[in-house]
């Protein structure tokens, strides 16, 4: 007999990728089944069995991952095997995610055919197999009935058995058991020839002897003497051992009659050899016992396979009611119509767009409910059935005033159709359009340069007008690649480090420079998006020009430092206009006397002088601009050389000093400069002490960079003072200029360092911080 060819279903919603699998598995021992999505390969899966299911991955409405969970959801395919064939990620969570769904291997595009020839093949053969395990284990199912009707027919044979035994019996004990006639003593008068047959005996051989010879249990009933054979014990059949002449035993029936001659008792013995019938007793007992226990597991098979066809059975009914609150759960309007388009199914949805129940409308045809919409649902209704493929059309609906998408798929009963309303999509669809039309206006329009370019290539996309009238490029010229701005990134404030930056780097508010089609240099803060695209992955980049108030900020800063110089030489002409008034009245007194002046006079006016030289040297040190002459020094020592001088004025003063220096790199210092930094700081702490009080200079170095802590025990600064501090010619001295703070920030910034400070009631801390880097 031939053998009957197997299914295979194939899932793709690719139609060429459908005929290239079907064109390598094309074998006369199995038939190709296709299916274009996970919807018709599930109806398929309902109308059909198959040896294995060929699933693609990536499909529009059920992916290959659900399409599989629901087929493993019915039990009656949950045993299908399935083949996941995906050109994705060969990611390990995208594998284990479909081995989770039910997958039992993987195949990747593109395809080896032979590879996947021999895969099918193999898992049909399982299935051939699995078939054949099927057909034998209906055959035992069959093979169990059988058995227990010849139990039952053995049953009635044992009873038949029974009544022919007590028959056989009654008839041997005249014919065939043995008869010994005995005496009240037990001595055998005589015997029937059987006993010859049974004990090996001739009967004339036996006389005289006692019965007990024969059957050694008789003894104590004869062993009474004259009182004979209890009544009890007469016409009572028991079982024996009988002893034959070669002294063999073998089991035997006795039953004892009596018969009175005269005031004799008589005995009759009639022995019955029940060998055959024990052999055949435990023969039976034997295949009673083996077919009992047969049928006690085959009882114990058929219970376990009541149990899982009961489980099956409620499994297949969950699997139904799932799939059927699948369907009764989804927005989409469905209906199952037969060859002449007469209902035989629709969900509430259906139910709800046509406004009848299903019970109302079963059995009628679909095309007496939507009279408006014939000529649509014919044609399509039509095609599907005519080419036996799924057909598909948007069309406005008069009935319900609205767009609707009409999808039928045919199947053996005849098609189904699926209505979606595509109004609420429609009106998203246009509302997108709208949005990305103002997008693009708000894009052309806006004030920044804006630009879009290829993340792959730097190629430009697009650019909007403000671009192009800043750069002085036209946009052909940006679209050829003929346009290059040379953005540079501009230095940080502090004029250290450069802020990284690379395309394709996201960066918000990086100052840079570009250079126009006519080159002139400008200046923006620029800030760039990565704009994530499986097309085409590209840089938005948006240009805040900012050349204008650039130039604005330089002049403020030029005017700033112009009135500073017009404070500055007032406080200059303030400064050394006391000492000079002094000289110069010294002088007028001079000139009328005409006398020379006293010693202490002429002192007076030296100390004005050289107060008014003091006052044009430190404000020189605070304006000179010149390059600082550093060397590699280290702090420590610079610190440990003005120790003693620093130690001096603070106990002249009623003060101490602690040095906490910890170990630190060497730095490029000017260290005349950081002598006159570290005095005036170090001065400036021991004035604002009272006697008793303690100065501390620390160093440290925390790995990037060392610092210098000048700290003293104050009362602290007050806010209007901090507000002031290192104005030049601002001081709270009686005496002071005003310009040593003015002095040490100077000479910090020389040095690339930033001096900071921190104060309170309990004093007031200076801290310089040197970049080791430098």
């Amino acid at each position: 007999m031939p053998q009957k060819q197997v299914n295979v279903l194939i899932v793709d919603d690719r139609p060429e990728n459908l005929l290239a699998m079907s064109s390598t598995l094309q074998s006369p021992e199995y038939r190709i089944v296709t299916a274009g999505s996970g919807e018709e390969a599930l109806r398929c899966v309902l109308q059909e069995e198959f040896a294995l299911i060929l699933m693609d991955v990536q499909m529009p409405g059920l992916n290959g991952f659900e399409t599989v969970q629901m087929i493993k959801s019915r039990e009656r395919s949950r045993q299908i095997p399935v083949i996941f064939v995906t050109a994705l990620s060969h990611a390990p969570e995208h594998i284990l995610r479909g081995y989770e769904a039910g997958a039992i291997d993987f195949i990747f595009k593109p395809l080896q055919p032979a590879a996947l020839q021999h895969k099918v093949e193999q898992f049909v053969k399982m299935y051939l197999d699995r078939m054949q395990l099927e057909e034998q284990k209906e055959l035992i199912s069959q093979r169990t009935e059988e058995l227990e009707k010849a139990h039952r027919q053995l049953l009635l044979t044992t009873q038949e058995l029974r009544r022919a035994e007590a028959m056989a019996r009654v008839i041997g004990e005249t014919a065939v058991n043995s008869f010994l006639t005995v005496d009240h003593r037990g001595s055998i008068l005589a015997a029937n020839p059987a006993v010859e047959r049974m004990f090996g005996f001739k009967p004339e051989e036996l006389s005289g002897l006692p019965v007990w010879r024969l059957l050694p249990d008789t003894e104590p009933l004869f062993g009474k003497g004259t009182a004979g054979i209890d009544e009890s014990d007469i016409g009572v059949t028991t079982e024996k051992a009988a002893v034959r002449r070669d002294l063999s035993i073998f089991p035997a029936e006795l039953q004892i009659g009596v018969a009175c001659i005269g005031e004799q008792s008589i005995y009759v013995c009639a022995v019955h050899d029940i060998t055959e019938r024990k052999l055949q007793y435990m023969r039976l007992e034997r295949a009673v016992e083996k077919r009992t226990q047969e049928l006690r597991e085959a009882n114990m098979q058929l219970s376990r396979e009541m149990l899982e066809r009961s489980r099956i059975s409620e499994e297949l009914q969950t699997s139904y009611d799932r799939i059927n609150c699948i369907v009764e759960s989804i927005t989409d309007a469905f209906y199952a119509l037969d060859f002449e388009w007469n209902v035989l199914y629709m969900n509430g949805s259906g139910e709800k767009r046509l406004g009848v129940s299903l019970k109302e409308a079963l059995g009628k045809s679909m095309l007496h409910f939507i009279p408006l919409e014939k000529e649509y649902c014919y044609a399509l209704i039509s095609k599907a059935i005519r080419e036996q493929t799924s057909v598909q059309e948007e069309f406005y609906s008069l009935v319900t005033n609205s767009w609707i998408e009409a999808r039928v798929f045919p199947w053996p009963q005849g098609v189904t159709l699926y209505i979606q309303d595509t109004t609420e999509r429609r009106q998203m669809e246009k509302r997108m359009r709208d949005s990305q039309e103002r997008f693009y206006k708000i894009f052309k329009a806006s004030p920044s340069l804006m630009a879009i370019q290829s993340l792959a290539d730097q190629s430009y996309l697009d650019a909007n007008e403000s671009w192009l009238r800043h750069s002085g490029y036209s946009f052909k010229q940006l679209l050829s690649g003929k346009a290059d701005l040379k953005i540079t990134v501009e230095p940080s404030e502090h004029g250290l480090h450069l802020v990284p930056y690379g395309f394709g780097d996201a960066v918000t508010d990086v100052k840079i420079s570009y250079v126009t089609c006519s080159g002139e240099v400008r200046t923006g803060l620029m800030s760039t998006e990565i704009i994530e695209s499986p097309e085409d992955p590209c840089v938005l980049t948006v240009i805040t020009d900012i050349t204008d108030r650039v130039e604005l900020e330089r002049e403020i800063a030029r005017l700033d430092r112009l009135h500073m110089i017009g404070e500055m030489a007032a406080g200059i002409a303030h400064e050394i206009r006391n000492p000079m008034t002094t000289v110069r009245g010294f002088l007028q007194l001079m000139r009328t006397n005409k006398s020379t002046p006293p010693e202490e006079i002429i002192d007076v006016m030296v100390e004005e002088l050289n107060r008014a030289n003091g006052i044009i040297t430190e404000f020189l040190a605070l304006a000179k601009n010149k390059t600082t002459d550093r060397k590699r020094n280290h702090l420590n020592e610079i610190i440990e050389a003005i120790h003693p001088l620093i130690q001096a004025e603070a106990i002249l003063s009623g003060k101490s000093l602690k040095l906490d220096l910890k170990p630190c790199p060497e730095l490029e210092l000017d260290e005349k400069e950081i002598r006159q930094m570290i005095l005036n700081l170090a001065l400036n702490g021991l004035e604002a002490m009272e006697a008793g009080g303690s100065l501390g200079i620390a160093t440290s170095w925390d790995g990037t960079e060392v610092v210098l802590e000048i700290s003293d025990e104050g009362a602290g600064m007050e806010p209007e003072v901090q507000d002031k501090l290192g104005t030049p010619f601002f001081t709270t001295k009686e005496q002071g200029t005003g310009l040593g703070l003015a002095v040490c920030f100077s000479i910090a910034s020389r040095h690339q360092a930033r001096l900071t400070w921190q104060t309170g009631p309990e004093g007031t801390v200076f801290n310089v911080r040197f970049s080791a880097g430098k």
